[in-house]
């Protein structure tokens, strides 16, 4: 799709669209040499969306087309390491705003990635059985997955990441000093802007004084090793295959 969309932006004197993305998605649909794989990223798109609609997103529709080369990538590798470039990829630190998230000072980190990685990219509301049968309490109620406390937790995690850029600096973690290629490069840790406390969630721990990435990788170990993922991810792709 990138490739694509490179070639439509140069043949139209370098005018960005998001019409682009949208042609190359149906041209790689219909006439693709790869169907199975075709049909298996459009169904962790709809997963791990990211939306054009969002105003965000569509001012780097470029990144949009990178996003779904990701996706692509991924549809027959490992839930793990596609959860991690789904994490860092900037579409989706734009449209769950933990792009710049800051765990500094007096500062609360925002919370959205944090919910969202687990209510929808991972474990999902209800804790369920291996066949993907809700556990229930004696009562008969659904047990929940996790809460709020959990959210604040996992929150601190997602702080400290932002553009990719040639250094650290505070220009470059706020975008106002911008290099090319930034909207398809992975976010890069911005470790002075990273929550270094312990962060707690779902009865783990993330040990206080890590880096950004290595929080991230010890949070995404807890999410991946989780009993729920495969049968609430594993349905998913059942009903959208």
């Amino acid at each position: 799709h990138t490739a694509y969309y490179d070639e439509r932006y140069a043949a139209a004197n370098n005018q960005h669209s998001p019409d682009y993305v949208y042609h190359s998605f149906w041209k790689n649909a219909l006439a693709g040499d790869d169907q199975l794989g075709q049909r298996v990223a459009f169904a962790l798109s709809q997963i791990f969306v990211v939306s054009l609609v969002d105003g965000n997103v569509a001012q780097s529709p470029r990144g949009v087309a990178s996003y779904l080369d990701m996706l692509r990538r991924n549809a027959f590798g490992n839930f793990r390491t596609l959860l991690q470039e789904v994490s860092l990829h900037p579409m989706m630190g734009l449209y769950l705003s933990h792009m710049k998230n800051q765990g500094q000072g007096t500062r609360v980190p925002d919370e959205n990635y944090a919910r969202e990685v687990m209510q929808l990219f991972t474990i999902g509301l209800y804790q369920l059985n291996a066949d993907g049968t809700p556990k229930t309490a004696a009562d008969g109620t659904r047990l929940e997955t996790y809460t709020n406390d959990d959210v604040t937790g996992l929150a601190k995690v997602f702080t400290g990441w932002s553009w990719a850029g040639p250094d650290t600096t505070d220009e470059y973690f706020r975008g106002s000093t911008s290099v090319p290629d930034r909207e398809i490069q992975p976010m890069q840790a911005y470790d002075s802007y990273h929550a270094k406390g312990t962060k707690n969630f779902l009865g783990a721990s993330c040990p206080a004084g890590t880096l950004a990435a290595q929080s991230l990788q010890c949070a995404l170990d807890i999410l991946f090793n989780h009993p729920n993922v495969g049968p609430f991810i594993g349905r998913q792709l059942i009903q959208r295959l």
